[in-house]
């Protein structure tokens, strides 16, 4: 029996060592796309808001393919303990790694629509792009290395990002009632930047669940929020 949980143990390795590196591969896809989403917003870029919207179907390919092989991995190896809670930790992990692409499409959508009306952007917004995809590239590396320290400090810089966005969701109300002239364009502009800010908030929340989900498999307790 012992030695049947041996082999057991090694083959549940080599899948892990897999599965990780998939997860790696999808969520530094999905950052890449929101640093190039905020980026196409920034510099009028369509065609690089266009490679963002059209990559997204890569990214929900790699969700199906990591949920099939923790699948096959539950039952070809039956694995127990910790070996389940990194499963499960995974499973919810994709789907957070999902989102955040999708927020990055939406933000890519956002600026092929406010390249209509050429403005400056809220330097809030390349401010919150400029911590939220290095928490995604921290969580990543919390993941690979179950670092639950390092999962605890990302949580605590989600806070930030809730700052910013309701600072730019203020300057939004005011911009919207000075806006004495009624003028369309400013009021789009308005509504498209807060969105943006927005996404950039939700990246933050869905980062914040990986990490507390790397907390959880490297620990097996529940990350408490201070």
């Amino acid at each position: 029996m012992n030695e049947k949980r041996t082999v057991e143990t090694w083959l549940y390795s080599a899948d892990k060592e897999r599965i990780v590196a998939l997860v790696l591969k999808m969520g530094n896809m999905a950052a890449e796309a929101l640093k190039n989403a905020v980026d196409s917003l920034l510099t009028e870029d369509a065609e690089l808001a266009r490679t963002v919207i059209r990559g997204d179907d890569a990214l929900d390919e790699m969700e199906k393919e990591i949920d099939h092989e923790c699948l096959r991995s539950i039952a070809m190896r039956q694995p127990v303990r910790e070996e389940l809670r990194f499963v499960f930790a995974v499973l919810k992990t994709i789907t957070d790694i999902e989102r955040i692409g999708d927020q990055a499409v939406n933000i890519a959508e956002w600026a092929l629509e406010l390249k209509k009306y050429p403005s400056d952007v809220n330097p809030a917004i390349s401010e919150m792009r400029d911590i939220a995809e290095p928490m995604l590239r921290d969580a990543l590396d919390a993941f690979r290395t179950s670092d639950a320290d390092l999962a605890r400090e990302i949580c605590r810089c989600d806070d930030q990002l809730d700052r910013m966005y309701a600072e730019v969701f203020d300057e939004f109300i005011e911009l919207m009632a000075s806006n004495d002239k009624k003028n369309t364009a400013i009021v789009r502009i308005g509504i498209g930047q807060m969105w943006v800010a927005r996404h950039l908030e939700r990246v933050g929340d869905h980062v914040t669940n990986i990490a507390e989900r790397v907390f959880f498999m490297a620990t097996g307790k529940t990350l408490k929020k201070s």
